[in-house]
Order: structure tokens, then C-alpha cells, then sequence
């Protein structure tokens, strides 16, 4: 994966974050519980993808960094613009191959070079390269650091809830706590545009290794309450 100079790719992450900070409605990050991250404990943001909404706003107004999780294809510069000509411009958008390859071109430098400036982790889904992605990330936690992610099966949905997840995020368990002694905070966030703040959920945490796939299972179903219990409380109408 070829890399963009790290100046002009922080370069081109900021100038991205500061516009969408100057262009977008602010939101302030809002606790429903006690923030745990006070205490210096890395944590495992889940927000809802909502066809961008969700990692563009949490990436522009939260207040502290974090490492996104993204697809692969989207953190180097040849394949994200395979990506936009071969798929989003052509077969999504019905936009003629000459217009799309214009188009596509400096979308693609300007979408990597955000990916790359803000430390974004690969997400290689359906290959062995996904070890990359768990080795990246437990190092990134492991450090003190917190990820971002956005696990919606059907992510072009723009509507509030939080529907059918992947959940293999949930092994990051696996890994952190063979190397640390401790659960990792799994942290649902829910962005409401009533209010104008990203709420920050209650933390799901695994209790047990012993039995781990019925207890993954059972902190995807929390995960899925915490999403539901925040969306009843601070959501309103369909495009809260």
C-alpha cells in the first residue's frame, strides 16, 4: 500500500475537519453516563454509520482522538479510485465513465490523504490481511488509545437506528485481553441532531473468555439496547 507524504496528508485531514467543523451544525459530545475515558482506559467507539453521518460528525466534534476504523480500499489511492469510478460514481450514481474518471481521480487522492492523515486503520474485510487489522489495533489500544467504528451491514441506511451489525469488531476482545489482564469498553455513540450533541452510551463490557461465542453474542445484544435506550431518549423523528 503506497503512502501519501504524512505532511500533506495530515495537511489535507485538517483543512477536511476544519471545513466540516465550519459548514456543519455544531455538536457538543454529551455523557449519559460517567466517561470512563477520564481515567485513561482505551475504548471502542460504535457510532451508526447512517451513510457517512455518523463517522464525519464524530471525526469533526469529538474530543479526543480516535483511530477509524475504514475499508481498505479507501486508505491508498489507487484502490479508492477504483472504488469510486469501478462502483460509487458509475454503478451507484449512473454517472457516464469519462465524467466519473474525472471526478473520481481527485476524489480519491482527497479521500486517502484524510484516511492517512488521521491514522484511519485498514479494515481488510474478507482476507487473511485482516490480522493487519487487529495487529494495528491492539497496538493502537494496547498504547491508550481509542478506536472508532462503524460496523453497519447496511451502511448506506440514513435513518436513526442502529440496525443488523458485523460483529467482528467484538474479537478485538480476544486479543486485548490476552495481552492485558482486562475487558475492553465496547461504548455506543448516538448522534442526535434534537439536540445537537453525540451521546456517549453506557459501556458494554464482556464478563467472561470462557465461553466466548455465546458471550459475544451476548454484547451484541447489549450493544443493540444501549443504541436502542439512547435513540428513545435523546432521538426524534427519522433523521435524529
Amino acid at each position: 500500500m503506497k503512502k501519501m507524504n504524512d505532511k500533506i496528508s495530515k495537511n489535507i485531514y485538517k483543512f477536511s475537519r476544519f471545513c466540516i467543523r465550519c459548514f456543519s451544525s455544531r455538536y457538543r459530545v454529551c455523557l449519559s453516563e460517567k466517561n470512563i475515558n477520564d481515567t485513561g482506559i482505551p475504548v471502542v467507539y460504535v457510532v451508526h454509520h447512517q451513510n457517512l453521518r455518523g463517522p464525519i460528525l464524530s471525526i469533526a466534534w469529538l474530543n479526543i482522538p480516535v483511530h477509524l476504523w475504514v475499508l481498505s480500499v479507501f486508505s491508498d489511492q489507487r484502490t479508492c479510485f477504483r472504488q469510486f469510478y469501478d462502483y460509487t460514481f458509475t454503478q451507484r450514481r449512473g454517472i457516464p465513465k469519462g465524467l466519473a474518471a474525472v471526478i473520481a481521480y481527485p476524489v480519491s487522492v482527497w479521500v486517502s490523504g484524510i484516511m492517512q492523515g488521521m491514522n484511519a486503520i485498514p479494515v481488510f474485510r474478507g482476507s487473511r490481511a485482516i490480522a493487519k487489522t487487529f495487529n494495528q489495533s491492539l497496538k493502537a489500544l494496547i498504547n491508550g488509545e481509542n478506536l472508532l467504528i462503524c460496523p453497519d451491514i447496511d451502511y448506506t441506511d440514513p435513518g436513526p437506528h442502529m440496525g443488523e451489525m458485523y460483529d467482528g469488531f467484538l474479537d478485538l476482545e480476544r486479543y486485548y485481553i490476552k495481552r492485558t489482564g482486562h475487558h475492553l469498553a465496547f461504548i455506543p455513540l448516538y448522534i442526535s441532531k434534537r439536540e445537537h450533541c453525540i451521546y456517549e452510551g453506557k459501556a458494554v463490557y464482556f464478563h467472561t473468555v470462557g465461553d466466548f461465542k455465546n458471550e459475544k453474542k451476548n454484547v451484541y445484544d447489549r450493544l443493540m439496547q444501549e443504541f436502542s435506550r439512547l435513540e428513545n431518549r435523546y432521538g426524534s423523528g427519522l433523521m435524529s
